[in-house]
């Protein structure tokens, strides 16, 4: 059974955005507390992996950028995280890190649907924009954002 599309709220494409445009996009407009608490997760693991000294440029899709009422979770795929700091990772670094992008642990903690794509590949690319370039009918285009970290 294919699941129902709701409304995008992006024009289709990929959407430079930040956080606050995120938030003025998927959370302002609607009276669902879900999408606050989810939205609040999502600015816990963002602040959570920087401070863990990782940047990259994270893709974010799902329900949450459609007109669902209740989403249930933060479609992500992080593009090539790297290491930000200058001294070197330390083995209680790389555990904090694993954690932070172990995709079940994140799952359950923050609620996000998250995929780690360590290299920029184009063939991962397009295979991406074409999972969150698209609607469930798999024809009709859709927009995701992109936010840095």
């Amino acid at each position: 059974m294919v699941k129902p599309d709701f409304p995008m709220l992006l024009q289709p494409g990929v959407q430079k955005l930040s956080m606050a445009d995120l938030h003025a996009l998927a959370v302002a407009p609607f009276t669902s507390q879900r999408r606050q608490d989810l939205f609040q997760l999502f600015t816990n693991w963002q602040n959570a992996i920087r401070q863990a000294g990782v940047s990259g440029a994270l893709w974010v899709d799902g329900s949450y950028l459609t007109e669902k009422p209740d989403p249930g979770d933060i479609d992500c795929v992080l593009w090539q995280p790297q290491w930000t700091r200058n001294t070197p990772m330390t083995p209680a670094d790389q555990q904090q890190i694993a954690s932070l992008m172990d995709h079940n642990g994140v799952k359950a903690v923050y609620h996000l649907d998250l995929y780690v794509e360590r290299v920029v590949d184009f063939h991962r690319q397009a295979y991406w924009s074409g999972v969150l370039g698209f609607s469930h009918d798999r024809t009709t285009a859709k927009g995701f954002a992109e936010i840095t970290l």
